[in-house]
């Protein structure tokens, strides 16, 4: 017989896995249009000093002349990046903030002006451009969990006062908040729960943990301002932190998995793919702080823990909305956002410090700090360092559906050849007679001089598995060709 192809295709792990064509486990790959790609690892910019807490708050602002700037927050202080390093930034009067356990910063730009909030006190603001310390947001602003910006607008949203009403200050003020002053104004809203926050952009969703309200500005409207509109009813976000919107698009985890909300369509796009496997391998206890982030290319993902155990983000579930696909990554960090940097100047004049005339280690020449502007999804790493996913390779497994290989009777496999141009790529296959037995593995087998691994199974049911180390080179996986032949008498 010719060897038979067994597809690595989409993975829905929430489906029976018996002879069709999807795949059974896509660790650390993206997804491609007809393939798995590989995920780098977190690799820190060279340097630097690391946060000196655990990180619960990053984010990157842009001033008006076009420089990026990165600010981190800790559980007692906020810290901006440099090529030294993290800076500590924090406000000089009224001590070392008071994040509670459970709580993140919440990072909102409003111009030249940075506005963090979290439950533990007073709004903190900046002006990236020319400020030197995060000082108490003026104009008595009420403590908040979430803060956001809606067209012209600044929103503070799950109040410590009522965590089921939300504020705006005033049109292009963010120092008015007399509510009748300058469109500056509160809602409460009756039902829906308590408010987990609002997506900004110039359209805004109000996301409650049991509802979700289109929020739009009415100009020339003194007395509304906004219309709030209810879109969702009984599905809200699980997390003050597990919803994004890209393109007017809100993405958010609700109670029973993951969906996408566009105006008033509500799409459940992990249905029957991959919510169940989700709730049943993350951590129940912090599904409140799970985190989603977006990307520059079409996906966005949602950082959780696998467990009670790691104390930090430890996995991430990946979804491409271009393909509407999913894919996971193992990779601990304590925080994940898309960073863009300020960039180092080639030309230095010594300004930089340890990199005088360009000829010292203090950041080599392909680091991320060089690419001024350049979006890349990074985090803060276990030890407290600022990261890019540009180091080796992540481990990569893909395993495929199980199946029949010849219908009705056992099948013997020889051979195995592996889809995937990596040169230390192993295989496994498992086995089983029958759909009630454990599946056993086989020891994985490296590649022979033909490119096929011998695996010598006889079975009647197949299931196949590769695996790309870590820091292996590799661009494309898509699927096994098996040289399988009937095995034994047709039962």
């Amino acid at each position: 017989m010719p060897p038979l192809p067994v597809a690595l295709a989409e993975w829905r792990p929430d489906i029976a896995l018996l002879d069709v064509q999807f795949s059974a486990d896509v660790e650390n790959v993206f997804v491609g249009a007809n393939s798995y790609l590989p995920i780098p690892s977190l690799l820190p910019f060279a340097g630097g000093t690391p946060l000196p807490g655990p990180c619960v708050g990053l984010f990157s602002a842009r001033t008006s002349d076009g420089v990026w700037q990165i600010y981190a927050g800790t559980r007692t202080g906020l810290f901006k990046y440099g090529i030294g390093g993290w800076i500590d930034v924090s406000r000089t009067t009224g001590g070392a903030y008071n994040v509670p356990t459970g709580e993140l910063w919440s990072f909102a730009q409003f111009g030249d002006h940075l506005v963090a909030v979290q439950i533990g006190d007073v709004p903190q603001e900046i002006n990236i451009k020319t400020g030197t310390n995060f000082i108490a947001l003026a104009g008595s602003p009420p403590i908040a969990h979430k803060v956001s910006q809606v067209g012209d607008f600044l929103v503070l949203s799950g109040l410590l006062s009522n965590q089921r009403k939300i504020i705006w200050c005033g049109i292009n003020d963010i120092y008015m908040w007399t509510v009748g002053t300058n469109l500056c104004d509160e809602q409460e809203f009756p039902d829906g729960g308590i408010v987990q926050g609002v997506a900004g952009g110039e359209i805004g969703y109000v996301v409650q943990d049991r509802a979700i309200r289109l929020m739009q500005f009415l100009p020339g409207d003194t007395a509304t301002i906004f219309s709030f509109t209810r879109v969702v009813q009984d599905r809200g976000s699980i997390s003050e932190f597990g919803y994004t919107t890209i393109a007017n698009v809100l993405y958010f985890l609700a109670e029973d998995g993951f969906y996408a909300l566009s105006g008033s369509q509500l799409t459940p796009i992990g249905n029957e793919k991959v919510n169940e496997w989700f709730l049943a391998n993350t951590d129940p206890g912090r599904r409140n702080v799970v985190q989603a982030i977006t990307a520059n290319k079409p996906w966005v993902a949602w950082a959780t823990h696998s467990g009670s155990s790691p104390q930090q983000y430890d996995m991430v579930i990946l979804y491409n909305w271009g393909l509407d696909r999913w894919a996971r990554m193992t990779e601990f960090a304590q925080m994940w956002a898309t960073m863009a940097s300020a960039g180092l100047d080639l030309d230095t004049d010594g300004t930089e410090p340890g990199d005088a005339d360009l000829d010292s280690n203090a950041q080599p020449l392909d680091s991320f700090l060089y690419e001024a502007g350049r979006p890349l999804v990074c985090a803060v790493d276990i030890n407290g360092f600022l990261c890019a996913l540009a180091g080796p390779n992540l481990q990569a497994t893909l395993e495929s559906a199980e199946i029949h290989l010849v219908p009705g009777q056992r099948a013997f496999v020889d051979e195995v050849y592996p889809l995937i141009d990596a040169p230390d790529v192993v295989i496994s296959v498992g086995t089983r007679e029958r759909l009630q037995d454990d599946r056993v593995w086989t020891p994985p087998q490296s590649l022979e001089v033909t490119g096929s691994a011998t695996v010598q199974t006889s079975s009647r049911l197949h299931r196949f598995k590769m695996i790309a180390p870590r820091g292996s080179v590799w661009t494309h996986a898509q699927g096994f060709l098996a040289d399988a032949q009937p095995d034994g008498t047709k039962a």
